[in-house]
């Protein structure tokens, strides 16, 4: 039963094109009265090439708001972990008054079969149009389409801003996305985290 449910519930996700992304939990400094102008955006991710997509995606929603922001990868396009006079660097190059860091927390797989379906033809009110015999007939007929499974990735990402003056956590969410791909799961998060970021009241 619970699989079918899961079934239904991600068929109609994804056919309704609804979010696919759901904000879990959102943290706040309730102490915190600063607001931010001018932000760096790191994405801790071990693939390079999700990395940039991720970072520069978040700095067009923030321009969009009209936040000043920066990419690492831009600022520091070389793969592998950064230390710590690397990111201040950034910080003191972009002249950043905040940090975001985009994380993977968790990801795992969930496989979803979706049953086919078997059907007489006619309907309910056609069936009786066709005579006698076209009645007899199509009890005998019978159609159905196969049933299938798609594989479907659930990411858990937490988003944190941190305060360059005071180098602590001001903000952070955790999210949750259930995608077919990589790249459509940055989009449905990146959908999310600009209506998030906009509420917020940090910037």
């Amino acid at each position: 039963m619970k699989a079918r449910l899961l079934s239904l519930l991600c068929s109609l996700l994804l056919l309704s094109g609804c979010q696919t992304t759901e904000v879990l939990n959102i943290w706040s400094d309730d102490s915190q009265s600063e607001k931010f102008s001018d932000v760096l955006v790191i994405a801790i991710f071990k693939e390079p090439a999700y990395r940039n997509i991720a970072e520069q995606r978040l700095v067009e929603v923030l321009q969009a708001q009209g936040i000043e922001a920066e990419s690492a990868g831009i600022l520091y396009p070389q793969e592998g972990p950064m230390d710590q006079d690397i990111i201040d660097g950034m910080v003191a190059q972009s002249s950043a008054d905040s940090v975001m860091m985009v994380r993977l927390v968790d990801t795992r797989q969930e496989t979803v079969y979706t049953p086919g379906t078997t059907y007489v033809p006619g309907g309910y009110g056609g069936r009786y149009s066709m005579g006698y015999y076209g009645y007899y007939g199509g009890g005998h007929t019978v159609m159905s389409t196969p049933g299938y499974t798609t594989e479907y990735n659930i990411s858990t990402v937490e988003t944190t801003l941190f305060s360059t003056a005071t180098n602590k956590r001001v903000w952070s969410t955790i999210t949750e996305t259930t995608e077919t791909s990589v790249n459509k799961a940055i989009d449905s998060y990146i959908k999310v985290m600009g209506k998030t970021i906009s509420e917020s009241g940090l910037f």
